[in-house]
């Protein structure tokens, strides 16, 4: 073994095995395992490529090996490099600085390992035990965790502990249509803020029957925080730092979305799921591609090098000089045609007859930057979508956005009651207020979100004007299903990332 371990260079594959396995062991059960493999095979993949590249010039296969592990090892671990060197230095972090550094050396590589008569079979030993001791241990704690799974680090919910709800079999049972618009600030917020006029969405509100409570507002200023809370009609819980949120914060809101409380509650009421939203639901993935998701393998991939190049640096080559056509034509508008998509689908369900009573989750990346249009509905060139929506998120920009994203609401709205002859339940929300760029010396102002409520009874009096949207459900469910559920006190957190 040790012979075998010596002069065979293992460790260059042995590399990605372990860069996927430790980040799923990281992130354990919000990874499947066929895009594990898939992404392992494809890691594979690319250091046999380079191994192959370099064989000719070393004729040496560890030498090829050694050089091809250090390109691979900075390509997997540029992330963990990078934020190491920030936390603790303060420049050597940068790219100017640390990609010249990264091929330097590189090169001094290259040469000592041309130079060099020694076999390096000690090296090769060394680095081969080596990774098989970090395989043994991320292999012991994924087979821990599945003997032993811990819950959510954030959920703590004595509504679904206590299981407190029960049916109903005598409720009509409506559909429910829950249509949620990504940042879209109250029109009370609008006002306030920038003295804008919103008052054409709110009297078709009105007009359409719809109860405004104008001073409604979010209890996280994060959409998954947001979503996890409303969708599960509680506060987060466990523990975690509201001053320095971290992608594994994020990761675990996503899973609380995934089997929130909600879906679990209507369907216990016989409720069939249909999903037009950006996150999954249990039993219901998400009928389209975002970016902005610490989704899946992207909790792995986001850590190399191209994804901290894709997060940082990318835009670059949307715009300018540096376009990379093909890039643009296929990333750049996605969002929109995600839109579209979901839309499209809210409203296909609406024409659907059903035998069961129905969840229409509408999650529409609406007024929320990149600012596609303007005022006049025309779309806007890349170069002003990214400085407005992208680089400074100006409020001029997001304000002009909002005709368009009426248009769009008016128009689902009016065909969902069309089609249903106004019998469906619409909840129409924003996950949070509209949040500049620069922290605002008034936190508050990102929590005020709309918030408008279609009843076909028109009987609104369990709402109330302030309500946030903690308590949303917990309405609903009150009032549609005679649960006598309490509603919590109203509360808002401020959330920052971890710099």
């Amino acid at each position: 073994m040790k012979k075998l371990l010596q002069n065979t260079p293992v460790f260059l594959f042995l590399l990605p095995v372990f860069f996927v396995l430790h980040g799923v062991n990281e992130n354990f059960g919000y990874i499947n395992v066929p895009d594990c493999l898939l992404l392992m095979i494809t890691y594979t993949g690319a250091c046999a490529l380079l191994y192959f590249l370099l064989l000719p010039l070393f004729n040496n296969y560890v030498k090829a090996a050694l050089m091809a592990a250090y390109l691979m090892g900075f390509y997997c671990f540029f992330g963990a490099v990078h934020d190491f060197l920030k936390a603790h230095t303060s420049s050597l972090h940068r790219y100017t600085i640390l990609i010249p550094a990264f091929l330097i050396l590189g090169i001094v590589i290259l040469i000592y390992l041309k130079r060099k008569k020694s076999s390096f079979i000690k090296l090769s030993l060394f680095i081969n035990t080596l990774f098989l001791i970090y395989l043994a241990v991320d292999g012991g704690g994924i087979l821990w965790k599945m003997v032993f799974p811990t819950p959510n680090k954030l959920a703590v919910y004595s509504f679904a502990k206590n299981n407190t709800y029960g049916t109903c079999s005598d409720c009509a049972k409506p559909d429910i249509y829950f249509l949620l618009f990504d940042e879209y600030a109250s029109s009370l917020s609008l006002k306030q803020r920038f003295d804008f006029d919103n008052s054409d969405l709110d009297s078709f509100l009105i007009k359409s029957g719809f109860q405004i409570q104008r001073k409604s507002k979010s209890n996280y200023n994060f959409t998954p925080f947001s979503m996890s809370s409303a969708l599960n009609m509680s506060y987060l819980g466990g523990f975690f730092n509201p001053k320095a949120c971290t992608a594994d914060d994020y990761a675990y809101c996503n899973n609380l979305i995934k089997n929130d409380e909600v879906i679990k509650f209507l369907s216990y009421q016989g409720y069939d799921i249909a999903n037009y939203s950006v996150f999954d639901l249990a039993g219901n993935p998400s009928k389209v591609d975002q970016s902005f998701l610490p989704l899946k393998t992207k909790l792995i991939t986001d850590r190399t090098l191209f994804g901290y190049l894709k997060k940082d640096i990318a835009w670059m080559l949307y715009t300018g000089k540096w376009e990379i056509k093909w890039l643009t034509e296929n990333t750049f508008y996605q969002q929109v045609t995600n839109n579209e998509r979901l839309i499209a689908g809210v409203e296909r369900e609406s024409e659907t007859k059903a035998k069961r009573p129905r969840f229409i989750y509408g999650h529409i990346y609406l007024p929320h930057p990149p600012f596609f249009f303007d005022r006049n509905n025309r779309l806007k060139d890349k170069a002003t979508i990214y400085r407005e929506g992208i680089a400074d998120r100006l409020p001029q920009a997001y304000l002009d956005y909002i005709p368009y994203t009426n248009g769009k609401i008016k128009e689902l709205i009016e065909t969902i009651q069309r089609n249903s002859h106004d019998s469906a339940i619409i909840i129409f929300m924003g996950d949070h207020g509209f949040r500049e760029k620069t922290v605002s010396l008034n936190p508050a102002v990102n929590f005020q979100n709309q918030n408008a409520v279609y009843f076909p009874d028109k009987d609104y009096h369990l709402l109330y004007d302030s309500i946030t949207n903690v308590n949303m459900f917990r309405v609903v469910f009150d009032k549609l299903f005679k649960q006598n559920i309490p509603l919590l006190k109203d509360t808002s957190i401020f959330l920052q990332d971890k710099q």
